[in-house]
């Protein structure tokens, strides 16, 4: 039986992002590119951690946690979700269940300098 996930914190943005490596199924570990980039973009930006709520989701699907906030078929990782009073410096990649998205990791970094300063790539 599925844990309920508690109700995620939307009065700020919502990074979402794997927990880090998973079994390939072939007696390998996979990691998530992606994930990784904004990985390094946090650790040269720390402030970024306090400014959004950081929520870090298993690689198996379904992602309960963005699954309830989005739907099921926008389950990526990563995914910065704005929350309502955010000014979206970059055109979202998406709005779903009226929520503004991004996905790819340089336009998620773009949009979090552009908020909250720092490097972006």
């Amino acid at each position: 039986m599925m844990q309920e996930q508690p109700m995620i914190e939307t009065g700020k943005d919502v990074l979402f992002l794997l927990t880090g490596a998973w079994d390939d199924g072939e007696g390998g570990h996979r990691l998530c590119i992606d994930c990784c980039t904004m990985e390094g973009a946090l650790k040269v930006n720390p402030h970024w951690r306090d400014a959004v709520t950081l929520v870090r989701v298993e690689h198996a699907r379904p992602r309960a946690a963005i699954v309830d906030l989005l739907d099921d078929d926008n389950q990526n990782a990563p995914t910065l979700v704005l929350a309502d009073d955010t000014i979206a410096h970059v055109e979202p990649e998406a709005v779903i269940q009226g929520r503004r998205i991004y996905t790819e990791p340089r336009l998620i970094c773009a949009q979090l300098a552009a908020c909250y300063t720092g490097a972006k790539p």
